[in-house]
């Protein structure tokens, strides 16, 4: 079965871009309110969807490059994300949520980040 590789995968924010290592996407979510009354059976839930989604997240592993990023000057910078690997790509408006780096003697400087998606509106 053929299918798409991340092999060779980027992501570009705001004009910066680094090497992706790993990525998993969480869809947006709807939101749901527990409308249980008074006058319920015992024991009984009544959930009930409010029309509200929350919206879904990005987050994204990768490789520093060589005079690297600082994603946490960044935290809550509003941009276009760019995923992309040979065959494949989506373009995202995002926030910038979260972001952290890992350091280890001997290797290569790694950092994780998470984006929140705003361009989401439900169909």
């Amino acid at each position: 079965m053929a299918g798409v590789t991340a092999q060779g995968a980027t992501f570009t924010f705001n004009g910066v871009a680094a090497t992706i290592t790993g990525m998993s996407i969480e869809t947006p979510i709807a939101e749901i309110a527990d409308m249980t009354g008074i006058n319920d059976p015992a024991g009984a839930t009544v959930m009930v969807p409010t029309g509200a989604i929350s919206p879904g997240k990005i987050n994204v592993e990768y490789v520093h490059a060589a005079g690297g990023i600082d994603p946490q000057a960044a935290l809550g910078a509003r941009g276009t994300l760019y995923l992309g690997s040979p065959g494949y790509s989506v373009s995202r408006n995002v926030i910038l949520e979260s972001a952290s780096t890992e350091v280890r003697m001997g290797d290569v400087v790694r950092g994780s980040i998470r984006f929140v998606m705003t361009d989401y509106y439900g169909s």
